[in-house]
């Protein structure tokens, strides 16, 4: 829907309310013209029915009075019959008078006629036998003339013997002329005098015209299905006119003759539809005008200038920053709209080349990094921009790569594409971290693998929304194949310092195997040759040569046990046999039992390794770990106690040793001038286990040697 369109809905909006207001007031004139129409069509009718009410009364009183006379009550036919002649003379509306016996018979008749008439079979007759009352016929033609009729019947009552007779008198409908009704009846009105079946007695105008004649069964059914009540209806009348607001009453009580008043549609609305065309005509001839305006004057002050603007804007919206509408002389809001738009453009163009030169500037030096970087979405689906060193380290060009949103995904390596996107996808909605930064390998378009490493952080809007990835990834497949060369020199310097340890010890254990075999038998075999000596001294005279030698030979066998001694000491501190022979607890507990004679200090072992047995090189190297723990306490704890732990679990076993010293700080622990803790540490290395030292100063320090047991 364009400008213009909405000024025409505008104009049509404004307009609703007149032609509401116009329909309102016909409703409201079409109300109060109705009630007015019912009132006045009820005055009339019941105006009407009055009259008729008296004729049927006076009907009513005739035959009460006449019931009342010896001529009737004696049943003398002649002298009634000429007494009822004799009164329809006085009577001129009256076609008729006389009796009727109970069998039906007219006993005496005003009209004389030789013909027998029985009117037993005539329901009003049978109604005023029935109930003793006054009774009306409805329409009826008469027996002896033919004339229009309705006949008013009433019984000859003697005490409570049944009725013998009723008197009747035959009304002329003709005499329904000389009645005023139509005085008030309104123009294009009808007025219907009925009977129960819907005969016609009487209309207004027409009188005679319509007598006999039967009108809609609608009139007669609400009559007597609504006593008491206004019956209104909307039904074609007796010339086929249709009318509105008929009204039907009873017009006497106890009798089922009707008074029905109706006017024609045309009379009755011409007036009011009249006032509502011309009201609505008003209406829609300023909307019409109003229309016309908005159409040709919003084109002329505002749709030509709005063009304007949407044209200056489109170009604008093109790329031509250039654009500008002029300074307009009108103060409207238009020319107000107009100057803030050439004002909008003037500072989008300057802005534009500010933001084009900053682009070149950052362009440039993004290019000439030695590493891609790149704006992608959250989701990784394509890139937004990719700098030209893709093609150097990749061998793809920027078209190629922008080219292809999966392109990315395609060049991961399959051993790392599963964690990869899975670091991603994990941090590109999350608002704490904002980014990610992993290293993979991807395959160039030679085929060959680079190492790469990928550091994104999410950019967000000026509300922390987030809006895409903002990247750099790094060629460092030579810093990783650096580090594989390192790692491998690492591994074998591990291997070969393995190698050298496990030579060690079996080179301790052979000399101290050696020493303690050889040098010990020898050592053995020279003091019992000089025990033997000694005991051959004892037995001789001696002189003083002979003491001297005497002394001499004790002395060399002291010192053979001194040298004894040593041999053992320093065959067990080379390789204990009791690791060999007992098991590392045992090896444990005798060196603790060593150090606290030497040094005075309090050990307290445990254990629950009963009956695991590990392999000569485990046990080896756990105890030069033991060793090399109890040497650092005697030379820099200080410590009095010490608490010693040995357990198996997990499949691990844990050796833990607890003193209560002075406690190693964090840099003497990391210090990696501390060849003890690193010969620790490497010590459980090479057997795929851990060693950690933790201290707090004053409280002593922890250590922990963690090992697999196979």
């Amino acid at each position: 829907m364009n400008l213009r369109d909405r000024l025409v809905c505008l104009v049509l909006l404004a307009a609703l309310p007149s032609l509401g207001m116009a329909l309102y007031t016909a409703m409201e004139e079409n109300r109060i013209e109705r009630a007015h129409m019912e009132a006045s069509t009820l005055r009339v009718t019941r105006l009407a029915a009055g009259d008729i009410a008296q004729v049927v009364e006076g009907a009513r009183q005739l035959l009460i009075g006449l019931a009342q006379l010896p001529e009737v009550r004696q049943g003398n036919a002649s002298v009634c019959s000429d007494l009822f002649s004799h009164l329809l003379k006085q009577y001129p509306y009256y076609v008729n008078l006389g009796v009727i016996n109970a069998r039906g018979d007219i006993e005496c008749s005003g009209l004389q006629s030789d013909m027998p008439i029985n009117l037993a079979r005539r329901a009003y007759v049978r109604r005023a036998f029935a109930t003793r009352s006054f009774a009306v016929s409805g329409y009826q033609t008469e027996d002896f003339t033919g004339t229009p009729i309705i006949n008013f019947v009433y019984p000859v009552l003697t005490g409570s013997e049944p009725v013998k007779a009723a008197v009747f008198v035959a009304l002329d409908l003709a005499w329904f002329r000389k009645l005023d009704l139509a005085t008030q009846l309104p123009a294009g009105g009808e007025l219907l005098v009925l009977d129960y079946n819907g005969a016609v007695l009487a209309r207004y105008p027409d009188t005679g015209k319509w007598v006999g004649e039967f009108v809609p069964a609608e009139l007669v059914v609400l009559a007597s299905m609504r006593e008491g009540e206004n019956s209104l209806v909307k039904i074609y009348g007796l010339d086929a006119v249709k009318r509105y607001g008929i009204t039907t009453i009873r017009a006497a009580y106890e009798t089922n003759i009707y008074v029905s008043v109706g006017i024609s549609e045309e009379d009755f609305f011409g007036r009011l539809n009249t006032a509502y065309a011309k009201n609505i005509g008003g209406v829609a001839l300023v909307t019409i005008l109003a229309l016309l305006a908005a159409w040709f004057g919003g084109d002329i002050f505002i749709v030509r200038r709005v063009k304007q603007l949407v044209g200056a804007t489109n170009l604008l919206a093109s790329g031509d920053l250039s654009v500008r509408i002029g300074q307009l002389q009108d103060r409207d809001e238009l020319a107000m709209l107009a100057n803030s738009f050439d004002d909008m453009a003037r500072s989008l163009e300057q802005i534009t080349n500010q933001v084009r030169q900053a682009e070149a500037k950052y362009r440039t030096l993004v290019e000439q990094i030695p590493m891609i970087t790149y704006i992608a979405p959250l989701d990784k689906s394509g890139t937004y921009y990719i700098s030209p060193q893709v093609e150097t380290i990749l061998g793809f060009s920027q078209k190629e790569w922008l080219a292809d949103p999966e392109l990315w995904v395609k060049q991961l390596h399959h051993d790392h594409c599963e964690n990869v996107l899975a670091t991603v996808f994990r941090s590109s909605p999350s608002p704490a971290e904002g980014g990610f930064r992993c290293e993979y390998r991807m395959v160039a378009k030679d085929g060959s693998a680079r190492w790469i490493r990928d550091e994104a952080v999410v950019v967000r809007d000026e509300l922390g929304e987030p809006q895409f990835f903002q990247g750099i990834m790094l060629d460092i497949t030579e810093r990783k194949r650096a580090e594989e060369q390192l790692k491998s020199s690492h591994e074998k310097l591990r291997d070969f310092a393995e190698h050298i340890e496990i030579v060690r010890e079996e080179e301790r254990t052979w000399i101290a195997r050696e020493i303690h075999d050889e040098l010990g038998q020898i050592l053995t075999g020279l003091k019992m040759d000089i025990s033997l000596i000694e005991k051959k001294l004892t037995g001789i005279p001696l002189g003083d040569s002979a003491h001297f030698l005497l002394r001499r030979t004790r002395s060399m066998k002291d010192l053979i046990d001194s040298t004894i001694q040593a041999v053992r000491r320093i065959s067990t501190k080379l390789r204990p046999g009791i690791l060999n022979d007992l098991g590392l607890l045992a090896a444990v507990e005798w060196q603790a039992a060593e150090f606290q004679n030497r040094m005075g200090v309090k050990f307290k072992v445990s254990s629950d390794m009963d009956g695991i047995g590990l392999d000569e090189r485990r046990s080896s190297a756990v105890f030069r770990i033991y060793q090399e723990l109890l040497t650092n306490i005697a030379r820099h704890a200080n410590a009095t106690e010490v608490t010693i732990r040995l357990e198996q679990r997990n499949g691990r076993l844990m050796l833990t040793v607890r003193d209560n010293g002075k406690g190693i700080t964090p840099e003497e622990s990391e210090n990696p001038k501390s060849l003890g803790i690193l010969g620790m540490r490497e010590r459980a290395l090479l057997l795929g286990g851990k060693f950690s030292i933790k201290g707090k100063p004053g409280k002593g320090t922890a250590a922990t040697v963690s090992i697999p047991i196979s």
